[in-house]
């Protein structure tokens, strides 16, 4: 039996395109056995395919060459890096999720609900935050990252959350958006946290039921009520969170009079 394989008889039985095989020697991420000096030719051996087999089953599972490389070191990094991948998928199917529920949800509504936005009163308050930079794009699953890592903050030190969680954008969204998550904590211990200061004076406030994807609907309406008010809203704009209920307040100045 041969033990040694040219690269086209190693790709037809690994099921690695030839150009893979290349671009993973190049990277070193598996190297043939053999490379003729005089010709170029690589030969690889019959040992390597299980190697090869292994990266080929990674690779349709989408796994990038830099966690393949991890899993090939075996034992705990390849334990790791197989966690890590599945926790990536897990999220991926989970914004595949949310996105389906915001389909059916627009399958479902048929024409726009309407909205009710009220005029608030709001006190100043300072509450325990955490800021956030992240892409626009990766906005909602962020945001829930941070939340997450706030509560963890909060429960390590001692602090009882006294009111919902939420978060403060900016009045424009770019591409890269600046912000904090926060939530109103009892008081009596020192913060684990950081803290921010939340406005006082009057916004409108409107509440949204359903998919995240719906929240530009209740930021409309917000806006709306601002230019029938004769008033400019100011950031930052915050949003609270219940279970299945957000709650949008636009801080807004008054311009002129109403229409």
């Amino acid at each position: 039996m041969r033990t040694e394989l040219m690269i086209g008889e190693f790709a037809r039985r690994s099921r690695l395109p030839e150009s893979t095989l290349r671009y993973y020697d190049k990277i070193g991420l598996l190297v043939p056995a053999v490379v003729d000096p005089g010709t170029g030719y690589r030969r690889y051996t019959v040992d390597q395919l299980p190697v090869a087999v292994l990266i080929s089953r990674l690779r349709s599972l989408g796994v990038a060459p830099d966690a393949i490389a991890d899993v090939l070191l075996g034992g705990a990094e390849a334990a790791t890096a197989l966690a890590r991948e599945r926790q990536r998928a897990s999220a991926q199917i989970e914004r595949g999720r949310e996105r389906l529920r915001g389909l059916d949800e627009l399958l479902a509504e048929g024409p726009p609900r309407a909205y009710r936005a009220r005029v608030v009163d709001l006190a100043p308050c300072e509450v325990a935050a955490l800021r956030f930079s992240l892409p626009a794009a990766e906005l909602e699953a962020g945001v829930t990252r941070a939340i997450a890592t706030l509560r963890s903050a909060l429960r390590r030190g001692g602090r009882p959350r006294a009111g919902p969680w939420g978060a403060a954008f900016p009045l424009d969204i770019t591409d890269q958006v600046s912000g904090f998550v926060f939530a109103t904590v009892a008081e009596g211990s020192p913060d684990p946290a950081g803290t921010e200061l939340l406005p006082g004076g009057r916004a409108i406030s409107v509440l949204h039921q359903g998919s995240p994807a719906g929240l530009p609907l209740a930021y409309s309406a917000a806006f709306d009520t601002l230019g029938r008010l004769g008033a400019a809203a100011v950031g930052p704009v915050i949003e609270k969170y219940e279970p299945s209920l957000v709650e949008v307040v636009v801080p807004f100045r008054q311009l002129g009079r109403p229409r």
